[in-house]
């Protein structure tokens, strides 16, 4: 039923029981006066007080109830009538504080978000197919909105201003020396050497490069000792010195590798420390970085090529996320079914996500609480007090005018009471002077 009208009908009822009151009062009123025999009457007194004490409480509590949502009278109110228009403000900052201090402080969302176990829930719900599928076609739907407001070329512009100007203010000097210093830390480098270093000999020892050396050594003999070369057996001389070769090449590696404070080591390490010092201050390396990235920057040709690359990748990416069964939207789906199903599966991992989305919510519990009671305090402000005195009593004016009934029953209660203890002490009288 229609709010306005479940109001209207408590309102017609409430008037009844107040109606009944008065008209059972003026009733009794009137065969007291005509009939006076009846005046010392117990039970036409008792129901004539309690419809008075009705009537009063009746009309008491109209008073209360219509006060909190009209003037009274219309044209000339008496004090501390419509109450709830002339308190608009304290209600839109009452309300709002409530909503912070109940509902958004930190912690009570802490609370609330480790109570929950959010992790779990959505855990269980991404290991469903068909909760995967729906996330992701939504992610793939959000990339590709994404995608299409890269395309319009005001925002194509901007961001690519944007990146520029971004790495125009990177000082790279000490960037690159940052980086450098980072990498060599703990003789990290040194494990990238043996590295090398270990591949140089595997690669030295195969036959292939034997042959290659052979081949090389060969080809030198027949440049550069022509005369000897036809003397001497160059293919037997080329494949000796090939071996010779790879024998002393592995001997070095290996003696690089065994020994930590190898002198090739260090001069490895000093080179690479000159580099990193020459980076953070030689004007002339600076501004080698310098014509580099203006290079890169500025290359249209590069440009041209990049712009080729992505309209290839954007037209396939798109079709194929528009695509229900595209190997995007699988792709997306099974990682968020092995990650729903890893957080089932690992109590511990549950647990720290539970704790770092709980620590969230009550870092944001602030932030949101600030906007959402805000907002209750703006809009509260906004309405005119006479429509929202109009939609309050709306919401709760039907219970309301049970409270009138209330009044009404419990007034004729209590002035019914009231006689019966008048008579008791009459008669206790009576008893005492006789």
């Amino acid at each position: 039923m229609d709010k306005q009208l479940q109001l209207a009908r408590a309102k017609r009822h409430a008037l009844w029981w107040l109606c009944g009151a008065a008209l059972l009062f003026i009733c009794l009123s009137v065969v007291q006066t005509y009939q006076p025999g009846l005046q010392g009457s117990f039970w036409v007194g008792l129901i004539k007080m309690a419809a008075e004490a009705a009537l009063i409480g009746g009309l008491a509590d109209w008073f209360a109830v219509t006060a909190l949502f009209k003037p009274i009278p219309a044209r000339y109110p008496i004090p501390h009538t419509n109450i709830v228009a002339s308190n608009k403000q304290a209600i839109a900052d009452n309300l709002a504080n409530f909503v912070r201090e109940k509902f958004f402080n930190p912690a009570a969302i802490e609370a609330l978000i480790s109570s929950s176990q959010p992790a779990v829930g959505a855990g269980r719900w991404l290991q469903q197919p068909a909760n995967a599928q729906r996330l992701a076609r939504y992610l793939c739907d959000t990339f590709t909105g994404f995608i299409h407001i890269i395309d319009d070329a005001p925002v194509q512009k901007f961001i690519l201003q944007a990146i520029k100007r971004g790495i125009n203010k990177v000082e790279l000097g000490p960037l690159a020396a940052g980086t450098l210093t980072v990498l060599t830390r703990k003789g990290r480098h040194q494990k990238v050497l043996d590295g090398v270093l270990h591949k140089l000999a595997t690669m030295a020892q195969t036959d292939a490069t034997q042959a290659l050396i052979a081949e090389k050594l060969n080809q030198w003999l027949k440049t550069e000792h022509r005369r000897l070369e036809k003397l001497l057996p160059s293919q037997w001389l080329s494949e000796q010195g090939a071996q010779v070769a790879v024998s002393a090449m592995a001997g070095i590696l290996a003696d690089i590798d065994n020994d930590p404070d190898h002198p090739l080591r260090r001069a490895f390490d000093e080179q690479l420390q000159h580099f990193i010092a020459q980076l953070e201050s030689d004007p002339a390396y600076l501004h080698k970085l310098e014509e580099l990235r203006t290079g890169l920057l500025e290359n249209e040709t590069l440009h041209t090529y990049v712009g080729k690359i992505w309209q290839d990748v954007h037209g396939w990416l798109v079709a194929d996320l528009a695509k229900p069964d595209g190997r995007s939207q699988q792709a997306v789906a099974g990682a968020l079914q092995e990650i729903g199903t890893a957080i089932l599966n690992d109590d511990a991992l549950a647990a720290a996500l539970d704790k770092h989305i709980a620590e969230a919510g009550r870092y944001m519990a602030p932030e949101l609480a600030d906007f959402l009671t805000g907002h209750i305090r703006t809009t509260i402000n906004s309405w005119d007090e006479d429509d929202m005195a109009a939609q309050i009593e709306l919401n709760i004016g039907k219970d309301l005018q049970k409270v009138r009934i209330n009044g009404t029953l419990v007034g004729g209660l209590i002035g019914a009471l009231l006689f019966i203890i008048e008579r008791g002490i009459g008669w206790l009288g009576k008893g005492v002077v006789g």
